[in-house]
């Protein structure tokens, strides 16, 4: 049988530009190696849709270049700041596209 599990830089490997990639939305569990990997690697274009909304995963890939569009039903840091701060400033910039997924 075929080794199913692959380290990080081969799973992001798998990501071109111009990917849809989901997250599941909120602060815990999320996969910041993965968001770093991706930056890291120049990865742009992205679409980062957020299952059940958005948090830092969604704002670090907005805030690094590597998503310009985000569809998710919201997006911000839970308790700690009601508006994601890099959506925030890059809408009102015009300068991602947003989608309602509620």
């Amino acid at each position: 049988m075929r080794e199913k599990l692959v380290n990080l830089e081969q799973a992001i490997g798998i990501v071109k530009d111009g990917d849809q990639v989901v997250f599941v939305g909120g602060m815990d569990w999320t996969p910041m190696a993965v968001m770093r990997e991706l930056a890291r690697r120049g990865v742009r274009g992205l679409t980062a849709m957020g299952v059940v909304g958005g948090a830092m995963n969604l704002d670090f890939l907005l805030g690094a270049g590597v998503a310009d569009t985000v569809e998710t039903c919201s997006l911000g840091f839970e308790t700690y700041s009601r508006v994601a701060p890099n959506y925030d400033r890059l809408q009102k910039a015009g300068d991602i596209h947003m989608l309602d997924n509620t």
